[in-house]
């Protein structure tokens, strides 16, 4: 399944009896998203023995449509065989930090480093949460535009005595309000520093919550408000899970709701996130799918609608209500089945009517 990390079994593990054959069919079951068939597939794989990528790829499917307690106890399951699988230790920490355990899920959620691309570490010592006083602190933007945007958050409980942020060129000018300096160098020996740390590692290091770091945390100049932003394209990141777009006819349907201002960079003019964020400052609210817009109007306290597709990656909207304990003012609307656009539309349109 594009998204989540999928495993086929390998040379160390032998299946028998013909699961072999049924586990491979139910990767593919799971890569064509039909994850209830793939789920079933599974099951049927694990009553024949425990095998450690069958526990894993059933908690990525389980994870990603909300039963997250089973998820939790699929990827321990696979952990418990594989110890050494980074992937399964990265879902089971998504897993937790969804139910709010943080201090565990952070704990786990620093396998990201081996699962996912990250920029070159700095030829540095790495922060691990020791005293900062009197330090120079180097803190390296990681994985996609609006991860970093829920990080930046943090920022500002670090107390060293200098801090440079390396963020993704088109968040530059967005973070040059942040309590830390902001650069883009070519080489690192171009921003000095006694140590440093991947931004999503602050909250593990210094075992934060959201809670300590509540937005808004970002700001523009105030405008009136009047008007609401629409969002149905992804970033750059979006190939891992092409679910979250609405297909054509599901766009046009959600376009037709209302008079939308297209916050799409094509349509904007938008030539970074602080121009994005300068239109949504303009606006009344904000109606996204799961992409670093949602992050954005999130972070600057605007009343923002985030369209969840499923199966869903996210790890930072609840399962149980429409809520997330990251932003305030997000409130979220799930595909109930796989690809049921519709029903999205259908509770969307009384939202925009009040």
């Amino acid at each position: 399944m594009p998204g989540v990390f999928v495993w086929a079994a390998g040379a160390a593990v032998i299946l028998s009896g013909g699961m072999e054959a049924r586990f491979q069919q139910a990767l593919a079951l799971q890569t064509a998203g039909r994850l209830d068939e793939a789920e079933a597939a599974y099951r049927e794989v694990l009553s024949a023995g425990r095998y450690s990528a069958a526990w894993h790829n059933l908690g990525a499917i389980l994870r990603s449509t909300g039963r997250l307690e089973e998820a939790e106890a699929s990827f321990r399951a696979a952990l418990e065989i594989k110890p050494d699988r980074p992937s399964s230790r990265h879902g089971l920490g998504m897993a937790l930090l969804q139910m709010g355990r943080w201090a565990d899920g952070w704990a786990h959620y620093e396998a990201r480093r081996l699962v996912t691309p990250m920029p070159p570490a700095p030829p540095l010592p790495e922060w691990r949460g020791e005293p900062l006083k009197g330090k120079r602190l180097l803190v390296v933007g990681e994985q996609g535009q609006g991860d970093q945007i829920l990080f930046a958050r943090f920022l500002a409980r670090l107390d060293a005595s200098e801090t440079t942020l390396v963020p993704a060129q088109s968040l530059m000018r967005l973070f040059a309000q942040l309590p830390v300096r902001t650069a883009r160098p070519s080489a690192w020996d171009q921003a000095p520093a006694d140590v440093w740390t991947y931004l999503g590692s602050i909250p593990h290091w210094l075992g934060l919550t959201p809670a300590d770091a509540p937005a808004p945390y970002l700001s523009r100049p105030a405008r009136p408000e009047a008007g609401i932003g629409l969002m149905l394209d992804g970033g750059t990141l979006t190939g891992n899970n092409p679910h979250r777009l609405p297909p054509p006819d599901a766009a046009q349907a959600i376009r037709g709701l209302a008079d939308f201002t297209d916050l799409a960079p094509e349509a904007s003019g938008a030539a970074d996130f602080a121009d994005t964020a300068d239109l949504i400052a303009g606006l009344s609210r904000v109606v996204t799918v799961d992409t670093s817009v949602a992050h954005l109007a999130g972070a600057l306290g605007k009343p923002v609608i985030v369209l969840m597709a499923r199966p869903a990656i996210d790890w930072h909207s609840h399962w149980a209500d429409d809520r997330s304990d990251w932003y305030a003012a997000m409130r979220t609307i799930r595909q109930p089945a796989t690809g049921d656009w519709g029903s999205v539309v259908e509770a969307l349109r009384p939202r925009l009517a009040t």
